[in-house]
């Protein structure tokens, strides 16, 4: 077999390999696990996948001897947009972060990027050899069983295996429901055009058994039937999966991509639409809209008109009392809608102080810390790392700035300008029904994404939804040659590359395996295989500060224990260690708050021997409030330190400021009360403790019984 041959085959089969293996990809192993379960392997197997496909291209171009780069009406916002996010990494606040992503999911870094801009020209490059139908029959095959997967989840499959009720939300191999919802929302108008177009092929089959001169038994025909109606079925499995997910997002998403599907279709060609399209529309929506009314759908307001909800006569008589906690978390959960509108608010600040190029892919969580809103300390999830901004363009416009996110909104109306041109044009174009999909598909990913953000499928679906548009257009058949020796030399060079790159995949997957043991080890206390764990990782992955800070913790730890034990040589050892791991962590990740408070617990360790190590403690933590001064977490540790060191009226000083920030904070009222109490100052350190039952919680019985003992001091 020629080498372009087997080139070719490669480069088909892994695009359908990579919409038909991707979306399963999560790893649950306990014996080789990943830190991040879902994202990450999805995100390793694209680099995998594009370092295949890419090396297979080149190689194809070595034996056709010409460049195969077909150009596109969406270069220009393409190369834009990736121009965009180089010179934002190049201005980046943390360019490692920028460059690979935030670790763990590793999707929306530059280097993610530039895997699915090389996708999408391989795409369209190659598109004589990748047959459309089979790409799309591969991402139903697999979207049906992700779908059935989470079906299976909503009736306790595997609800011993998660922390989450997966029950309550099934999230299937994407491990967050809105992530499910996203990919879900992008099959469902492709496979109704699935179904149009296997309708359309089985009329055409049945003309045929008509002018037959012979009355044969047409085995193709039935085929047909039967291809319809599993394509009914897969779309009735992938909606259900969809409300399973009590997605909002995903839900007003597909709807409206639904309506700009049918509006296409509609627009496009009534007499057609009424002929073709109309019934078989009608029976779908009206079967949708009987299981939103059965299994009752995302939004409330809707559940209280039109679902089984309309119809429950019990009404509350009596009014409900505020459950009463200590603190917001334990009163509630705060709205999603409300938390997102905060969370919209700090990234508009971001906007506004990085305005040009923001501050570099995947750094929002960083950024956000410096911009967060103090309101945010009133939600349940006040003490979460935000690191994404939970609207995809506001995310872009504060990671790459307003010019990142006109070059993504430019390459998004390319889109919607070249399919509606290739719609609505008059020519022999046969894939007008496959247009109006994507142009559905493509709609509803976006109003998702305008509630969340993207992640790996999200990704793909984004650069190669438009490709799949471009690749409809006929295309001559590119002619193989046969390879020389100095072919031989360029096609082994490239093999020998992609080598190269796929270990460093491979590594990296097992460095993160041994990251994620050493992790759990730590937790658990069994600190020497912590240790043996992460130093495999750190070998592995030198550069990476993730890795170097887990040792930190792990060598600090390793410090005390060793102390502990009265071994001042190992003592020693590890203090050295734990000291020069935090000192590498920040020369790499600087603007990383998270590191400068781990760095603040080892340094906090290290003063067990050397209280001047205190004083550092409390440098580090100055440079983190720097970073997050909205945080009140950070102002509680400076005081807890401060009282340490018997500077009570500082550490009282700073107690203030954490109440100011988060005023239903009550480790903050009970500790100013011990320093108060230290004092000699009793009635401040009453008046500490009844502000907790004035603020949180009246009931607290253990407050109560500290003022008792107060009032008789």
């Amino acid at each position: 077999m020629q080498m372009g041959k087997i080139s070719e085959s490669i480069i088909a089969f892994g695009f359908y390999g990579l919409f038909l293996l991707t979306p399963l990809l999560f790893n649950p192993s306990r014996t080789f696990p990943s830190f991040e379960l879902f994202e990450w392997n999805k995100m390793l197997f694209v680099y995998t996948m594009t370092t295949i496909i890419s090396a297979a291209w080149f190689v194809r171009m070595i034996v056709a001897k010409k460049i195969l780069l077909q150009k596109t009406a969406f270069d220009i916002p393409l190369v834009l947009f990736l121009l965009s996010q180089i010179i934002a990494t190049l201005f980046s606040i943390d360019p490692h972060v920028s460059i690979f992503g935030y670790y763990s999911r590793f999707h929306g870094g530059l280097l993610s990027t530039i895997c699915y801009t090389l996708l999408f020209y391989a795409f369209v490059s190659n598109r004589d050899v990748i047959k459309i139908s089979k790409l799309i029959t591969a991402m139903l095959i697999t979207g049906s069983l992700v779908a059935g997967y989470g079906i299976l989840e909503k009736f306790g499959i595997d609800a011993h295996m998660w922390v989450q009720d997966v029950q309550a939300r099934v999230f299937s191999t994407f491990g967050q429901p809105n992530w499910l919802a996203a990919y879900l929302i992008v099959l469902l108008p492709l496979t109704i055009y699935q179904l149009f177009n296997v309708s359309k092929k089985l009329r055409n089959g049945d003309r045929q058994i008509q002018n037959s001169k012979f009355k044969i038994q047409n085995e193709n025909a039935r085929f047909k039937i039967s291809a319809s109606h599993i394509y009914w079925i897969i779309a009735i499995v992938l909606y259900v999966c969809l409300l399973f997910t009590k997605s909002r997002s995903g839900f007003l998403g597909f709807w409206v991509g639904n309506f700009v599907f049918v509006g296409l279709l509609f627009f496009k060609s009534k007499e057609t639409f009424r002929q073709k399209y109309l019934k078989t529309l009608l029976i779908f929506n009206f079967s949708l809209l009987i299981l939103n009314f059965i299994i009752t759908t995302p939004i409330s307001q809707y559940n209280r008109i039109a679902t089984v909800e309309a119809f429950n006569t019990q009404q509350v008589t009596t009014p409900q009392e505020a459950p009463i906690g200590t603190s917001v978390i334990e009163v509630g959960i705060t709205d999603s809608g409300d938390l997102r509108r905060i969370v919209w608010k700090g990234a508009v600040e971001i906007i506004k102080n990085y305005p040009l190029f923001g501050t570099g892919p995947e750094t929002f969580a960083f950024a956000y810390y410096k911009f967060r809103p103090v309101e945010h300390n009133l939600t349940s999830e006040w003490d979460f790392l935000y690191n994404r901004a939970h609207n995809e363009f506001l995310n872009i416009a504060a990671t790459s700035g307003l010019i990142g996110l006109g070059s993504y909104l430019f390459l998004i109306g390319m889109v919607y300008v070249m399919g509606l041109k290739m719609l609505f044009v008059k020519d022999e174009n046969k894939s007008k029904l496959l247009i109006a999909a994507i142009l559905g598909s493509y709609t509803a990913m976006h109003v998702s994404n305008f509630f969340g953000f993207s992640v790996v499928m999200t990704g793909l679906f984004f650069f190669l939804l438009p490709a799949i548009v471009f690749a409809v257009k006929p295309v001559p058949t590119t002619k193989t040659q046969i390879t020389n020796g100095k072919q031989l030399f360029f096609i082994s060079t490239v093999l020998i590359v992609a080598l190269l790159i796929l270990r460093q995949v491979v590594n990296f997957w097992i460095a993160d395996s041994y990251y994620a043991q050493a992790a759990n080890l730590r937790r658990q206390g069994y600190l020497e295989e912590a240790h043996q764990n992460i130093l495999h990782a750190v070998a592995l992955r030198p550069g990476e500060p993730v890795f170097i800070d887990e040792q930190s913790s792990i060598a600090s730890g390793l410090f005390t224990t060793s102390l502990e034990a009265e071994d001042a040589t190992a003592a020693a050892k590890f203090s050295r260690e734990a000291l020069a791991a935090s000192n590498k962590t920040l020369t790499i990740s600087r603007q990383n708050v998270n590191f400068w408070k781990n760095r603040t617990r080892v340094l906090y360790d290290l003063s067990l021997i050397a209280p001047e190590f205190t004083t550092e403690a409390l440098e580090s933590l100055t440079i983190a409030r720097e970073l997050a001064p909205t945080d009140a977490k950070i102002a509680y540790n400076m005081a807890i330190l401060l009282g340490e060191a018997e500077r009570f009226d500082e550490a009282i000083a700073e107690l203030d400021r954490a109440i100011a920030l988060k005023p239903d904070y009550r480790d903050v009222y009970i500790a100013q009360s011990i320093y108060y109490e230290q004092q000699g100052n009793t009635n401040a350190a009453r008046k500490s403790l009844k502000l907790v039952l004035e603020r949180i919680n009246p009931d607290d019985e253990e407050v109560k019984t500290r003022i008792t003992e107060l009032e008789g001091k």
